[in-house]
């Protein structure tokens, strides 16, 4: 059966060379012109424009390209180490910048709070907000 098979193959290819050789070189690129413009071919569908085919072929090929990449990686060992670090310095750095929000928020309060008693004048207010280099807009602290 496969010696069978083997000889279909090889016989299909030996014919398929023979009768390309017998067409013409222009029809021949006529004929591949024809097949590419197929491919590229995009058609309405339900009022949207449907995706070439030679479009759907390479991201099928890249999809799979990539979701094998990505098997790859994720059947990789992972690294306590690595791990330990990283989220250590995720915290460290949300830790910071939760200090200096705390901060300004009451450097802005503290500085509100002392300028009511000298009524709030609104260019003394500005001035001081200026030197602590804190800006107001919208009542939010920036």
């Amino acid at each position: 059966m496969e010696i069978n098979t083997e000889m279909n193959k090889i016989f299909g290819q030996e014919m398929a060379k023979l009768f390309s050789a017998t067409i013409d070189e222009k029809e021949l690129k006529a004929q591949a012109q024809k097949v590419w413009d197929d491919l590229n071919k995009s058609e309405w569908t339900y009022g949207s424009r449907k995706k070439p085919e030679i479009q759907i072929y390479i991201q099928e090929q890249i999809l799979n390209r990539l979701y094998d990449k990505i098997q790859e990686i994720l059947e990789e060992p992972i690294n306590e180490e690595i791990l330990e670090a990283k989220a250590r310095e995720m915290v460290e750095k949300a830790r910071k910048a939760g200090e200096e929000a705390i901060i300004k928020d009451m450097a802005y309060h503290m500085t509100e709070n002392m300028l009511s008693i000298y009524s709030r004048n609104e260019s003394i207010v500005q001035e001081v907000l200026a030197r602590l280099n804190l800006q107001k807009e919208n009542n939010r602290l920036y």
